[in-house]
């Protein structure tokens, strides 16, 4: 996906959490994960897909507020004011614990469907949720609205990316390269409730991770100003010395 589509995706997320809060109370989701990172604390990686927890909505309300959303005129024109067409919308998943959209979005003048994902974990969340706006450069870039939304914050999104280390089926290199930018934000300093055996186990899969995933992973979601610093095998084994010293030290 060239970076102008990755881009436009990371616009649709935007504007899709800018109409979320609108119609659903923004207490009760949160934003996670990729997401969480670029919008909060300056992440230099696009994220592909967003991720929310949600509380104490049911299944069939967040669904209908969702669908009202993505189907709506009105969200319909406010992408195109932008340059941007929904073209496909599914569900595949939709459980009492996860509810899932699968979205293909287009750009103006472009042939190409970008694929992107909405989904959403039914349940509890984990402590250290906070209220804040969105990154104003992010909004800036995008040329948005200020957007206000829960979201774990530093402590907590230093956790979460850990135990994703440690217990993803498929080792991900976005986590070793997470896991570097949030101790750069100050994530190693602070006394994050982590098992041993999950540090360990996150370890083992930091050091699985080689140099080819981290390009088709990382590098190809960076803005192209930082391709060049971050496609080298030197900054990817920097990258992992980084993330071991700081499970290590847990």
């Amino acid at each position: 996906m060239a970076i102008e589509d990755i881009h436009a995706v990371e616009k649709f997320h935007l504007l899709f959490l800018a109409q979320l809060g609108a119609r659903v109370e923004k207490k009760l989701y949160a934003v996670k994960g990729g997401c969480n990172l670029r919008f909060f604390f300056k992440s230099i990686r696009y994220s592909q897909d967003i991720d929310f927890d949600v509380r104490t909505i049911a299944r069939e309300t967040l669904r209908k507020n969702v669908n009202q959303i993505l189907t709506g005129s009105g969200f319909k024109r406010i992408l195109r004011s932008s340059t941007i067409e929904l073209t496909q919308l599914s569900e595949p998943n939709q459980t009492d614990t996860t509810q899932g959209w699968k979205v293909h979005v287009r750009v103006e003048g472009s042939p190409a469907d970008l694929p992107t994902k909405i989904e959403f974990s039914g349940r509890k969340f984990d402590e250290g949720v906070v209220f804040e706006a969105v990154d104003p450069e992010i909004a800036r870039i995008h040329d948005v609205r200020p957007i206000l939304a829960s979201h774990y914050g530093l402590e907590a999104a230093f956790a979460q990316k850990i135990v994703a280390l440690a217990s993803r089926s498929h080792t991900q290199a976005r986590d070793v390269f997470d896991l570097a930018l949030l101790a750069e934000r100050g994530g190693s300093a602070l006394k994050v409730r982590v098992e041993k055996k999950t540090a360990a186990a996150a370890s083992a899969n930091a050091v699985s991770v080689s140099f080819d995933q981290f390009k088709s992973q990382v590098v190809a979601y960076l803005p192209p100003e930082y391709q060049e610093h971050y496609g080298t095998q030197k900054t990817w084994d920097s990258l992992q010395e980084t993330a071991l010293k700081i499970l290590e030290n847990l």
